[in-house]
């Protein structure tokens, strides 16, 4: 919701269709894979696949990415949501604390199995509380659809290449190109949300504990059902908080202001949701953050576990030995979290800057991913320059001027590959 308030349009729906159609890939070319060699973590397959030393490598990447980004941007958004809902007047880092002590709490002592039971009680709510807002936000339009629709036309395309954004900081929006320009979606758009939905362990996790295939597919192929109308609830509510603030709509006396695009959804949460119904909304609101931070803490420990303690520390520990060091691991990321959590106040936009370091974090991955699944010649030797290819090129990129990091991340993408390519058929 920020980054569509940011960009001005419908541009970012495209993460969300984009994630459907890699879900389907995930569920048809990946799953069988995965199933077939009886993996419990996507790192396995390199594994399996290439060697031990590059599987290592993506563990140690996905690990740090979890502990130094998703971990602390979870804390952070979420504290933010619930201070800004409540007007809490304590410090942002004593709500992050306080989050960041229940999700560790529960994933820890829980396990997987706790993340999965959460996750299913509190996915009823969201989809209540999550379509609620933006209905509510409409009705608060001068004239409903017909405001959305009619003052709103330019606000809801989608395929555009230039619109008219605000950064933070900014009183006025300027025509700039928007964070998802629509060619994007012929190039680095697609291969960011493979890796996103088919070899993060985060989301792989949950798949590759079903029962069987057959279930796996399932669930995968119904949340990709759920992405396709998920726009309304992750889209809309940043283009009507536009249109609110155009059209001077008041609340209670005071008008509709959004001060930081980030703010956009618990600024109109307060606006629209009645006061009764915030308590209800907020235990929603902070079930999702604890369900993304649940999930990413449990995701580091099972890694550190099973792919670094018990193939390099100790290879006859006991399944009962491997948790209690895993928890031990995940204590220790929690608190580092706490300690990054705060510094996030400093960045721009949340959503470019998680989708920028997934950019650097995930092309080296997702290549290796592909090139693995795509074709049996290259060998370990291959996919080890391709992978430190695809780091270096995507690192250097990032001094480029103007270069849309989604067409950078193609570009290096292909360069990797052709790297592969040329180590294994020349």
């Amino acid at each position: 919701n920020g980054t569509v308030f940011a960009d001005g349009c419908l541009c970012g729906i495209w993460w969300e269709a984009g994630a459907a159609i890699a879900m389907i890939v995930t569920a048809t070319v990946f799953l069988p894979r995965f199933f077939a060699l009886g993996l419990t973590t996507t790192s396995g397959f390199l594994g399996e696949r290439y060697d031990l030393t590059l599987r290592t490598m993506v563990s140690c990447i996905f690990m740090v990415y979890y502990a130094v980004v998703l971990c602390p941007l979870v804390l952070y958004t979420g504290a933010l949501a619930v201070k800004d809902i409540f007007d809490l007047s304590v410090p942002l880092w004593v709500v992050s604390l306080v989050i960041g002590l229940l999700g560790a709490v529960y994933a820890l002592t829980g396990g997987l199995k706790a993340v999965a039971v959460s996750d299913c009680l509190n996915g009823i709510g969201l989809i209540i509380a999550g379509f609620w807002v933006p209905i509510a936000a409409i009705n608060a339009l001068p004239n409903g659809l017909s405001t959305l629709f009619e003052d709103g036309s330019e606000l809801l395309k989608p395929l555009v290449e230039r619109s008219w954004t605000i950064e933070e900081d900014e009183v006025a929006r300027a025509e700039r190109v928007p964070s998802v320009p629509w060619h994007v979606n012929l190039t680095g758009l697609l291969l960011t949300n493979m890796y996103y939905w088919s070899t993060n362990q985060v989301i792989m996790q949950r798949v590759l504990a079903a029962e069987s295939l057959s279930n796996g597919q399932k669930g995968v192929l119904f949340a990709a059902m759920m992405k396709v109308v998920g726009f309304a609830l992750l889209c809309i509510p940043g283009i009507v908080g536009i249109l609110l603030q155009a059209h001077g709509v008041t609340f209670e006396g005071e008008a509709f202001v959004v001060e930081k695009p980030d703010e956009v959804y618990s600024t109109l949460v307060k606006a629209v949701m009645p006061k009764w119904s915030l308590g209800f909304f907020a235990a929603v609101l902070l079930g999702s953050v604890l369900s993304t931070f649940n999930s990413a803490l449990n995701s580091a420990s099972t890694i550190f576990g099973l792919e670094i303690y018990k193939i390099y520390f100790n290879k006859e520990a006991t399944d009962a030995k491997v948790i209690k060091v895993s928890t031990v691991f995940g204590v220790g990321l929690t608190l580092l979290s706490f300690v990054i959590a705060p510094q996030l106040v400093h960045v721009g936009t949340i959503f470019n800057f998680l989708q920028l370091m997934n950019s650097i974090i995930s092309l080296p991955i997702v290549t290796v991913f592909f090139v693995g699944i795509a074709a049996s010649l290259p060998d370990a030797f291959a996919g080890k320059v391709g992978f430190v290819v695809a780091f270096v090129t995507i690192c250097a990129g990032q001094a480029i001027p103007d270069l849309q990091f989604l067409h950078l991340f193609f570009i290096c993408f292909v360069l990797a590959s052709s790297t592969i390519a040329l180590f294994t058929y020349v």
